[in-house]
Parts: C-alpha cells; sequence; structure tokens
C-alpha cells in the first residue's frame, strides 16, 4: 500500500512516498497525515519517519512523507534550504496533492513536524485551514534568536554579529552573481560540541541526498526571518500539541516550545519529557512520544 509519487510545488517537481493503511473499504475516505522533516533531513527522517508510517497506517490513517527544496531527492538546487518562504509553500502544496488522492477525507488532514519541519507546520497551518490539527516535536518558536542564542551559548556575541554581516554580504554577492555560497550546517548552526560531532558522524553514514551537510548562505537568511511565535496565534481553534525534551541542547525547550505554547488559543497541550532530547522518537522517549501521538490523533483527527 505503498507508492512513490510526486507533485509541484511553485512549478518544483517534489518527490514522496505516500503510505495507505491495509483492508480499506471500496467506498472509505481516510484521515491522512503530513510529515514534514527537520533541517537538512528528508523523507525518511533517518528512520523515524517509517517507524511512525508504520503505526499511523495501523491506526488507519493515510501518511504523505516528502523531501522538501533542497533536501533528500528533491529536483532543486541541494542546501537551498528557504524554510520561511519555499518549505512552507511545499508543505502547503502537499496538502493540496494530499487531498486530493483516492480514498483521503480532505476534511481530516493533520501535520506532524519535527525541529525546523514542526516550526514549518506551524506557519503553514497558520495560513491553511484545510489543516485540521497540528504536531510539532521540538519546534523552534523564533529564527533569529534560536540562530543567535546557540552562537552567543556556544561561541560570543562578537562572533555572531560577524557571522551576520557574513550573511548580509552573502546576499549582495547573490545579488550580483546569482549564487549564494555554501558552508558546513555545523559552522552556520554553532550546536554543543556533541552535536557537532554528531553532525560529523551522520555525515560519515548517511549520504548527501539523505542529510545535507554543506547548506546555501541563504538558508540561513531565511531562518533568521522564520517567526513561528507569531503564526502560532493564528492556529486557534485548532488543536495544536506540543512535544519537546528537557535535555535538548539545540532547541531548548523553555524558549522554544513553552513560548509557543503560551502563545497558542485553544485546544493546546505541552508535553515536556525529562530525559527527553532532540529527536524524541529515538530512546528514551520513543514510546512515550508515541502514545502521545496516537492519543491526539484519536482525539482531533479520527474521531472528531
Amino acid at each position: 500500500m505503498k507508492k512513490n509519487v510526486f507533485f509541484y510545488s511553485n512549478m518544483i517537481k517534489l518527490g514522496g512516498i505516500i503510505s495507505m493503511p491495509e483492508n480499506i473499504a471500496e467506498d472509505e475516505a481516510v484521515p491522512a497525515a503530513v510529515l514534514s522533516h527537520g533541517y537538512g533531513a528528508s523523507r525518511d527522517e533517518f528512520g523515524d519517519f517509517l517507524i511512525l508510517t508504520e503505526i499511523l497506517n495501523s491506526m488507519g490513517i493515510a501518511v504523505f512523507r516528502f523531501d522538501y527544496r533542497g533536501c533528500g531527492r528533491s529536483d532543486y538546487p541541494l542546501g537551498r534550504m528557504l524554510c520561511n518562504d519555499e518549505w512552507k509553500d511545499d508543505l502547503k502544496n502537499a496538502i493540496s496533492f494530499v487531498s486530493k488522492y483516492t480514498r483521503v477525507d480532505k476534511n481530516k488532514i493533520c501535520l506532524i513536524g519535527e525541529s525546523m519541519g514542526a516550526s514549518v507546520s506551524i506557519m503553514a497551518a497558520s495560513e491553511d485551514h484545510r489543516v485540521k490539527c497540528i504536531i510539532a516535536l521540538s519546534p523552534i518558536a523564533d529564527g533569529y534568536e534560536w540562530i543567535k542564542q546557540n552562537w552567543t551559548k556556544n561561541k560570543s556575541r562578537k562572533e555572531f554579529d560577524s557571522f551576520l554581516r557574513e550573511v548580509q554580504e552573502d546576499k549582495e554577492r547573490e545579488a550580483i552573481y546569482g549564487q549564494s555560497n555554501l558552508l558546513k550546517m555545523a559552522d552556520a548552526l554553532a550546536y554543543e560540541d556533541r552535536y557537532l560531532e554528531l553532525i560529523e558522524e551522520i555525515h560519515k553514514n548517511f549520504d548527501d541526498r539523505e542529510f545535507t551537510y554543506h547548506i546555501h548562505y541563504a538558508s540561513i537568511a531565511s531562518i533568521l526571518s522564520m517567526r513561528p511565535i507569531e503564526a502560532v496565534k493564528k492556529i486557534s481553534p485548532r488543536p495544536v500539541l506540543l512535544l519537546a525534551g528537557k535535555k535538548d541542547g539545540i532547541v531548548p525547550w523553555k524558549m522554544n516550545s513553552q513560548k509557543l505554547y503560551e502563545s497558542v488559543g485553544e485546544i493546546k497541550k505541552l508535553v515536556i519529557f525529562d530525559e527527553g532530547d532532540h529527536g524524541l522518537l529515538a530512546e528514551p522517549t520513543k514510546s512515550e512520544t508515541i502514545s502521545e501521538i496516537k492519543d491526539w490523533l484519536n482525539n482531533y483527527l479520527i474521531n472528531s
């Protein structure tokens, strides 16, 4: 019940996989979940979305996972990931594709995003009222504040200001030559050392179509202009579930998930896992995260 498909987003061809539940009645239309992967990842989210797809299919939910522009097997320059606008458009166009897919109930579509994909889900849902409910795992609340926090905590404010000048210089260079320069993701996002080591390990074990190691400066400029904290206010009364981990050093929960929760109207829920790190679909929080997702979907997608 799995099929490779493609759709168009602003005339860019994007590929994905749609997985349908088994034993669908001939006249039945099922709910659907669109999965939104993280920064530099791809449709499988390093295997996390494969596991999640199986679980959602077993609940009777169709699942669509795809590669954003600049990632995976998208027909677009690898590493050019404009999350604030192009990714948002990609997700809204993915919703359009799913809403027209055979045996999908267009009135029961949810978004499930992880990390940057969670933030893009929030921004897309704020503009697209076809979305019935949202689940955001480890989302970023404000792109500028997020990057600034990483740089000032793990490097220095002086180095952050210098980096901002590099981003601006690249904008000017792109305007003249039509090309944004590349840099390592690790150099751009200024994570803690333990995450920098993880990035290098992932780079060794996954090819460039599964993990985007080099990114365009334009990608960082796009993050700096992101404001999910403002977008989330427009989603109510549609239900929003926010999940985060206390040990997350990439997207700290207090300045991100907590602030997003405070800005959401009703209906909402915030779950903070004491032992959770950034990847909540991995151990030790895998089973708890899946349980929260299943409960939310049963309450606000399947049975609503």
